[in-house]
């Protein structure tokens, strides 16, 4: 396994890798950044946490570099202050008469 930064390249054979992000747990699906195969001379790259497609890339080191690039542009997905409700005081009850 290779790591670089946070990105951790995951052998799942001979030509082929998961890359993930080590900043996110390994159990949770989110960490897959994207696969990657070597494709004789350059590098496929299927982009899977930010939508961009595919993308054929020289080297290994170029795809680290890339991947750097499209995490930085991804929002923290973290928790954020809950939204405000307003409160309004409660209805009493009709009184039937």
């Amino acid at each position: 396994m290779k790591t670089v930064h946070q990105l951790e390249l995951v052998p799942l054979g001979n030509d082929a890798w998961r890359l993930c992000d080590g900043n996110v747990e390994a159990t949770d699906a989110t960490s897959v950044v994207a696969y990657v195969e070597r494709r004789g001379v350059g590098y496929e790259v299927v982009w899977v946490s930010a939508r961009r497609g595919v993308e054929r890339l020289a080297t290994l080191g170029d795809v680290l570099e890339r991947a750097a690039e499209v995490l930085a542009d991804i929002p923290p997905s973290g928790a954020t202050r809950p939204i405000e409700i307003p409160h309004f005081a409660p209805v009493p009850p009709a009184i039937a008469v």
